[in-house]
């Protein structure tokens, strides 16, 4: 049974200028919202959910930035790491669910267990390479507090990149972006980020998901679209991998993402004539 949202949350806000230097430089006032669940309120719950694969340099790192409340549920899928991943997990001092594949089964399927799994009121996706920062988490969860949006997606579009980025990332984030757009009516730039904050009620996107690996971050959005749900993007700061590389195999998955574009133009064309057209 799904649980409501809290009704009551405190939002103590700290105020700061902050130069974000993206594809457009500007000064913006940024606010830090540090929250703390009432008493009555102890049963929400917050779950981030952390994919996994040869991030042995990182992850610990990562799982000891996540602020250390009883209302976070961290749950890790380690994707049959072939490193000292799992070992550094159990080296922190936190109360963590952590998952084993036996082998690597692909990002994918590391997000869908975790979520499978995760039993918060709201479930965050949280890379591990180090690129995210998890004390952003606030920044992602609020406007669903707030009741403006049913998913959230961190994008560094709008705030801040502290690395280049390649010119074919760009370009395929753009045309994903007109097309969900076109389709849907929703705007999401960065829309192949992996920090994602999701409202319970929305995780049925996560049925019978066709396009696994890395294309998932695209499918998602495309289902939520289909399902009408409420997408908002939100500034984060992305940074530099510091350790490893990127798993992600620049022809295979784009070969993936636009098989998936086509899909949902189809299941869009099909939804317009169903409802034009009874049978």
């Amino acid at each position: 049974m799904t649980r409501e949202l809290p009704s009551e949350v405190k939002f103590e806000s700290t105020t700061f200028v902050s130069k974000l230097n993206g594809y457009n430089d500007y000064c913006r006032e940024e606010t830090i919202q540090n929250i703390s669940i009432q008493k009555e309120q102890s049963n929400f719950l917050v779950s981030i959910v952390i994919p996994l694969y040869n991030e042995e340099k990182s992850i610990g790192e990562i799982i000891n930035k996540i602020p250390d409340h009883n209302w976070i549920e961290i749950v890790v899928v380690n994707d049959g790491s072939l490193d000292n991943s799992k070992d550094e997990v159990n080296k922190c001092e936190r109360d963590i669910k952590l998952i084993n594949h036996h082998k690597n089964k692909g990002y994918g399927e590391a997000v869908l267990n975790g979520i499978k799994s995760a039993k918060g009121d709201i479930i965050i996706t949280l890379d591990s390479d180090g690129q995210h920062n998890p004390n952003e988490i606030y920044t992602l969860i609020k406007p669903i507090l707030d009741n403006k949006a049913d998913i959230t997606v961190g994008s560094r579009y709008l705030g801040k990149c502290n690395y280049n980025i390649p010119f074919h990332t760009r370009f395929g984030e753009s045309l994903v972006e007109k097309f969900l757009y076109i389709l849907f009516r929703q705007k999401i730039g960065n829309n192949q980020s992996g920090y994602r904050a999701f409202k319970r009620k929305t995780i049925d996107i996560f049925n019978r998901i066709k396009f696994k690996d890395f294309t998932i971050a695209t499918e998602v959005l495309f289902k939520a679209g289909l399902k009408g749900y409420r997408l908002l993007e939100v500034p984060i700061i992305l940074e530099p991998r510091e350790y490893g590389y990127s798993k992600v195999s620049l022809i295979k998955t784009a070969f993936k993402i636009f098989s998936c574009m086509g899909y949902y133009l189809l299941l869009k064309l099909k939804t317009i004539i169903n409802k034009k057209i009874p049978f």
